[in-house]
């Protein structure tokens, strides 16, 4: 069973690793936030449908340095979560400001997210709160059963969609996604199109472990163990073949607080 402290601090490396790699490949795409770029402020307004004015300091030249700075405070805050040693206070301080940053990017750029970031977002308000009370808080565990549950329903409510669309039930979903454009992988996609039953084993496979994953709370250890792998496998999947590669590290960030919990439930 793993401990509050090492389940925390198991969590902030590995969402730490995630946000730092996120923050990086937008730091690199920051030219096209710029006036003239693709996404530029006015553009985002009329993207994102907003009735509000533009704000001056968001616009332009000033619009992109406070990215930048933005971005580079990321960066650094997400570097500083992965290096251990340090006080429960610098680690809450740390996710708060990449909390902040988080807010601030959602306003700035309100299109192009996914599950990952909002599944970021909990685990960072989970570590806070787990980071920020005394270890002699009854209350210092809240966090890691928020991140837990979170995740826990998050994998539920995705079996759920995708039992519920026709094209997951009939196999036939994952050479769809693999043919496109934006999440295209033309090998596997054509792989897919010559053994239609591997695309409908997997995409069921997918469905089953996504809906029996809350079982994951009171798994007994070697059932646990296969569920979490389960899980990782998936993510990796997608890395690999869709180009999410943002979500392995959101929702493998997780599991640490799964574990804990599990040990906790099991009074292991």
């Amino acid at each position: 069973m793993l401990t509050i402290e090492s389940a925390a601090r198991i969590t902030a490396i590995i969402v730490g690793i995630g946000i730092l790699q996120g923050s990086l490949q937008l730091l690199f795409s920051l030219k096209e936030f710029v006036s003239s770029g693709l996404f530029d402020w006015n553009s985002r307004q009329v993207l994102a449908g907003s009735h509000g004015t533009s704000r001056g300091w968001m616009v332009g030249h000033s619009g992109s340095v406070w990215l930048r700075i933005v971005v580079i405070a990321r960066i650094v805050c997400s570097i500083t979560l992965i290096i251990p040693f340090q006080s429960n206070l610098l680690y809450a301080s740390y996710a708060t400001v990449i909390l902040l940053s988080s807010l601030f990017l959602a306003y700035q750029i309100r299109y192009g997210k996914d599950g990952s970031n909002q599944i970021s977002f909990i685990i960072l308000a989970g570590l806070a709160f787990t980071f920020l009370l005394p270890t002699s808080s009854p209350f210092q565990a809240v966090g890691l059963y928020f991140i837990a549950a979170q995740a826990l329903l998050a994998y539920f409510a995705a079996g759920i969609s995708k039992i519920s669309n026709a094209q997951w039930r009939q196999g036939s979903a994952l050479q769809s996604i693999l043919n496109t454009a934006t999440y295209g992988h033309s090998t596997a996609a054509a792989v897919l199109r010559r053994r239609p039953w591997l695309g409908g084993f997997v995409g069921w496979s997918v469905i089953v472990v996504e809906i029996i994953f809350p079982v994951a709370l009171v798994a007994p250890p070697g059932l646990l163990v296969a569920f979490l792998f389960a899980g990782a496998m998936l993510h990796l999947g997608t890395a690999v073949l869709i180009g999410l590669d943002t979500f392995f590290w959101a929702f493998t960030a997780t599991f640490p607080a799964i574990i804990f919990v599990n040990g906790v439930f099991l009074g292991r």
